[in-house]
């Protein structure tokens, strides 16, 4: 190509190119293809609020003479547009003459796998939202814990498409064990693991690692004690689908924590407190909760703080496709500039030329804009060491 810049639209597919290999968190969520804020420019900014389109959702009836008809139709929950990421680099005259392959190289791939990264970075931190928690003192050192792990994500009713995505100690520490990395236990996939250590599949579930998993650096302590659920008057008063309290008996001394998982028995998915109760040896008598009541709630159900007086450290998460959303909106292209635009999967990238007259220097700029919030906090189990 005489002047790869005459074609600024193929510079950018060669961007989307590298940014999608790279981007690790970002393909294991839910993305919304068909929104407008994905296939047409609007002026999106940081701060915007957007529909994000989920999938459709349906009443279920039981024949007895003739069908209930429905249209189809898609549930939306509002995602806000909350960072948006960019590399500009000064241009010479030796950058603006490489043909794509060289100014790709020295360019393009190491700017969109930074950029990945970071963005990566961004969308694990909603993962710490999650409202499961498994928690081991010796976390996935053997198929035994691998197998009691996939049963805390299982009775959280995770779809059969499941992904374990780790930080790079719990991967080396599942790369070491023979159990994962031999044919004799896992067949091809062993011989694959230990030559080109790719974690592939176990368990039913896709094994991925990336070095943006907001391992905790000095990690969460969790609350001590229990207590009894208190539903009320007739055992039906309190605790109700949809209360964002937990009425309680009181219970044992200790104090739940804001951010502890509680451990309700009859119930499949922990609750998630929300603000630090006073110690449960005096009259506390409600637990604020981060997320509403999904289940019924059996009267004097035992109440456990699963990981009960630890300091934990999150290391990795169990989830689905209907876990995370994310949005990469369209960006808008300049008028006056050499600019094109590359959209493929739900992700949008830009990249610009421009000349400032005033300081006499060509700049090149890359960037896309990203939203993401945990869609569904039920399809996510976080995998904590004590």
């Amino acid at each position: 190509m005489a002047n790869i810049w005459e074609h600024p639209s193929k510079i950018a597919q060669e961007a989307l190119l590298h940014l999608e290999d790279s981007l690790v968190i970002a393909p294991l969520c839910a993305m919304d293809k068909t929104a407008e804020f994905t296939t047409r420019a609007s002026g999106w900014k940081v701060g915007d609020t957007v529909t994000f389109r989920t999938h459709g959702e349906y009443n279920v009836d039981e024949f007895q003479t003739t069908i209930a008809t429905q249209s189809i139709r898609s549930s939306t929950r509002p995602l806000t547009i909350e960072k948006h990421f960019d590399i500009s680099v000064e241009l010479t005259a030796k950058e603006l003459a490489l043909d794509l392959d060289s100014f790709s190289d020295q360019v393009l791939r190491p700017s969109m796998y930074a950029l990945a990264e970071r963005c990566d970075t961004y969308l694990g931190t909603k993962i710490l939202q999650a409202a499961g928690l498994y928690v081991s003192d010796d976390l996935l050192a053997s198929a035994a814990d691998v197998a009691l792990a996939r049963k805390a994500a299982i009775i959280q009713q995770l779809s059969m498409n499941r992904y374990s995505l780790v930080d790079h100690d719990l991967e080396a520490k599942l790369l070491g064990q023979t159990w994962f990395n031999q044919a004799q236990t896992r067949g091809q996939e062993g011989v694959e693991t230990l030559n080109t250590g790719r974690l592939g599949r176990t368990m039913g579930m896709d094994w991925f690692a990336s070095i943006a998993f907001p391992t905790n650096v000095v990690g969460h302590t969790a609350g001590a004690g229990t207590a009894l659920v208190n539903n009320g008057t007739g055992g039906n008063t309190n605790n109700q689908i949809g209360a964002t309290t937990l009425t309680i008996d009181g219970g044992s001394s200790g104090v739940f924590n804001a951010g502890d998982r509680l451990r309700v028995a009859g119930l499949r998915r922990p609750l998630i407190v929300k603000t630090t109760t006073s110690a449960l040896n005096t009259p506390v008598t409600s637990v604020e909760l981060v997320d509403p009541i999904t289940e019924i709630v059996p009267d004097n159900a035992a109440i456990t703080v699963i990981g009960s007086g630890q300091s934990l450290i999150y290391h990795g998460a169990i989830f689905d496709d209907k876990a995370l959303g994310v949005a990469f909106p369209m960006l808008d292209l300049p008028e006056s500039e050499s600019a094109g635009i590359a959209s493929a999967n739900g992700i949008n990238v830009r990249i610009v030329k421009a000349y400032d007259i005033n300081t006499k220097k060509t700049t090149f700029s890359m960037d896309f804009m990203c939203g993401a919030f945990m869609l569904d906090p039920r399809h996510v189990t976080l995998l904590a060491e004590y």
